[in-house]
């Protein structure tokens, strides 16, 4: 049977368009270069663009490919359970795994906590001071 995450990436290359995937490179058996590991963590995003020669390949477990990273080429590995979006880069339309999501990545999209309220300030306005001449009205640029 073929893995969803397969499924899309070979559906939207069938319909000529680059899947875009958003991984996350701190699970066990993520293969990719430390320091883009140390950088993206959680919130890795692969654009698999047909026009390069990715040598694409699927097992059961996971996706191989050659992917280019500041311009070398490395052979990374991401187990379908790290990746946990994929979707057309140009339209943003695919799939979502809530299950492989990360638990930092499921707060910051679907619920930030409120950010902290201001103070409260009194409210300020212009007052006219008699026999002062009235403001200039502001020119538009």
């Amino acid at each position: 049977m073929v893995h969803p995450v397969q499924s899309v990436i070979e559906s939207l290359y069938a319909a000529g368009r680059c899947p875009r995937l958003h991984v996350n490179a701190m699970l066990d058996g993520v293969v990719c270069p430390d320091f883009i590991r140390d950088q993206w963590r959680e919130r890795l995003i692969i654009d698999l663009d047909p026009s390069y020669p990715l040598d694409l390949t699927f097992t059961e477990e996971a996706l191989s490919a050659d992917l280019s990273f500041g311009g070398y080429v490395t052979r990374c590995k991401f187990p379908y359970g790290a990746v946990y979006v994929v979707a057309d880069r140009s339209t943003g339309r695919g799939i979502v795994l809530d299950q492989n999501m990360p638990e930092s990545v499921k707060r910051s999209r679907y619920g930030r906590p409120p950010a902290p309220s201001a103070p409260n300030k009194p409210s300020l306005r212009s007052v006219a001071t008699e026999g002062a001449p009235p403001a200039a009205e502001p020119v538009p640029a």
